[in-house]
């Protein structure tokens, strides 16, 4: 498929999210979903390796009893047509460290010590944010820290549509970060999580891979994780290398 044909199956996902947020009890009046998965489908394309992340939840705003809120925006899409997406992705020490792992990993740069800061590149950081794929678990605005037992109850209401995601997005590699995380995805996809091909350690920070049929599935750390970013980075790059 081109990338023509990708952005419309993937309009139709979103359509399926939207769909599946009123069946879940949620009223658009005053929470909405946050889009995710590829941004642009021809960057995605032309990228030297086809990335997807797999994260837990979006967060956006609260409403004046604390209770999350917002929604209907695109993840990086909407920051890059307000241009201020570095801005946005430096601000949140998760999607931060996302963004540097992904532009190390497709501009073969090899430590993170040798990385550009964002906000000194904000024009190549966006191209390398439009050439990954990242799909959050849930789909609605949540608190800013997910509980394991809550993310069990996300996972049930939505995984047939982010299998989906990752489906269509085909990727080479999958990260998965987090440890609740991946043990919900387990449950469907069925690893020997004791037995990964490789594991790559940094400091504190210890990152699994696993073969998943035709593609990699790297289970890393949650971004957010008190671990150094050089740390979380590094083991990130060398295990999708591996």
């Amino acid at each position: 498929m081109d990338s023509h044909e990708l952005e419309s199956k993937q309009s139709s996902l979103h359509s399926r999210i939207r769909a599946r947020a009123v069946e879940l009890g949620y009223d658009p009046a005053k929470i909405e979903p946050v889009y995710d998965g590829v941004v642009d489908w021809a960057s995605y394309l032309s990228a030297s390796l086809k990335v997807c992340w797999v994260l837990k939840e979006p967060y956006d705003d609260t409403d004046e009893n604390g209770n999350p809120a917002g929604g209907g925006w695109t993840m990086f899409k909407d920051f890059a047509r307000e241009k201020r997406l570095a801005e946005a992705v430096n601000a949140n020490p998760a999607l931060r460290n996302v963004a540097y792992a992904s532009h190390a990993i497709l501009n073969g740069i090899g430590s993170y010590s040798q990385l550009p800061w964002l906000t000194d590149d904000p024009d190549d950081y966006e191209k390398t944010l439009f050439r990954i794929a990242y799909c959050n678990v849930g789909k609605m605005p949540a608190k800013s820290v997910t509980p394991d037992s809550h993310l069990a109850d996300i996972y049930r209401d939505w995984k047939e549509i982010l299998f989906a995601q990752i489906d269509l997005c085909a990727p080479d590699v999958v990260i998965v970060c987090g440890t609740a995380t991946l043990q919900c995805m387990n449950q469907d996809i069925g690893l020997d999580l004791s037995k990964p091909a490789r594991t790559v350690t940094r400091g504190s920070s210890v990152v699994d891979v696993h073969a998943w049929h035709s593609r990699r599935l790297v289970w890393a750390p949650h971004p957010a994780a008190r671990i150094p970013p050089q740390d979380w980075v590094d083991s990130v790059v060398e295990a999708v290398r591996a």
